[in-house]
Order: C-alpha cells, then sequence, then structure tokens
C-alpha cells in the first residue's frame, strides 16, 4: 500500500511504501508531528528509511523511528555527523545526527516485495542527492532534485548547476509514469520534458 503524508509548511513530502518490507521515504523535520501520528494511528510498522539526501527538512523526523537509515554515499555521513552541508541550522538550534546510516549507490536495487526500488544517483542539489525509481508501477521518488515546474536548488553546499542538468537529463530518459517529489504535488512523467528549465537546458545542447 502507498501512503503520502503532505509537506506541512518547510517540511518535505513523506511517502511509506507497505508491503513485506515497509520503507518510509524522506520524514520531514523534528517538528513533522503529523508523519509519526499517521504511522502510529495506521499501525504501520516501519523497517528502515531512505533520506534522498541530507537536508534536515526531509532529514530530522528520523529521530522518531529507531530503524536503520540509508542515504547515498556521498551524504550518509554529513547525516551521521551532523554537518553543516544539512542546512539543519535554518530548521533547528541543535542537531547531533544519527548514528545508524548507511550508504546507497547508483544502481543498488532494493525488494520491497510488492515495491521494487532503484536507486538513481542525482546530484545536483546536493552531491548526493538520489531519486528512487519504483520499478512496477514507474513511480519516481524526486527528493529535491526536480518539482512540478522547478528544479531543486543548486547554490546550497555541494550543490552545482551542471551536475543537476545532467541529472534532470537523466530522468528524461527513464520513462516514469508519475513523479513524487519531495515538496508540493505530483505531477505526470511526461511533463518533466515540459518542464520550462528541461527545455531551456534541452535547447542548450542545440
Amino acid at each position: 500500500m502507498f501512503h503520502f503524508i503532505e509537506s506541512l509548511g518547510i517540511d518535505s513530502n513523506c511517502y511509506i511504501l507497505e508491503s513485506d518490507v515497509t520503507v518510509l521515504i524522506d520524514t520531514g523535520t523534528y517538528k513533522n508531528y503529523r508523519l509519526y501520528d499517521y504511522v502510529d494511528d495506521n499501525g504501520l510498522q516501519i523497517d528502515f528509511i531512505i533520506n534522498t539526501h541530507c537536508h534536515y527538512d526531509h532529514i530530522g523526523g528520523n529521530k522518531f523511528f529507531k530503524v536503520p537509515i540509508y542515504a547515498h554515499e556521498k551524504d550518509y555521513l554529513d547525516i551521521q555527523n551532523a554537518t553543516n552541508k544539512t542546512y539543519f541550522q535554518v530548521f533547528s538550534k541543535t542537531f547531533e545526527g544519527f548514528k545508524d546510516v548507511n550508504p546507497l549507490k547508483e544502481g543498488d536495487e532494493i525488494d520491497l516485495g510488492d515495491y521494487f526500488l532503484k536507486v538513481i544517483h542525482t546530484p545536483g542539489h546536493t552531491s548526493g542527492s538520489i531519486c528512487l525509481l519504483e520499478d512496477n508501477k514507474r513511480y519516481l521518488f524526486s527528493g529535491d532534485t526536480v518539482f512540478k515546474d522547478s528544479i531543486g536548488r543548486y547554490d546550497l553546499p555541494s550543490g552545482n548547476f551542471e551536475d543537476l542538468k545532467q541529472s534532470l537529463k537523466k530522468l528524461c530518459d527513464l520513462k516514469v509514469k508519475e513523479v513524487f517529489p519531495g515538496h508540493g504535488e505530483n505531477f505526470l512523467g511526461k511533463d518533466l520534458l515540459f518542464n520550462k528549465y528541461m527545455i531551456s537546458f534541452m535547447e542548450d545542447e542545440i
């Protein structure tokens, strides 16, 4: 079963794929009690967390769940060691990091039972940003790489505009059915090609 907990204020969207193994994709800030209440009210058992990148508005809620955490190999130590790259100062006065954080890399595959996730490294917003492709339904969980009619910022620590351009072009080749971003509403995969930034990037190649 697919669960969507919409962002509130500065929090990220959170997604739960419930099956033989249940994964929580991003957790918002520590202020996102709606997520904890939703999990509790629905009797969900979270087996592990995947953070799409290291920014605090996507990882702060990790503290509610005593389960393994996964993030890309270029971001996971920042989550573990609470570095400035997590941008936590904007959201919280203190942050001590999370200890059980494990690395993911491009091409890793995660079999949940009814869902099958593939890790796609999409640097640009951060050096370790990832998207997750659910291969059965062709759903893309895009973190802060791309949104409806917009793209992720690249002016924060470890962000890079050229990397982001290449990541977005990679996503256009995936033929996804629907995109579930880190903030804002979901959108059809075909609309990736009509994102004004994507059109601009393609024109630059001509």
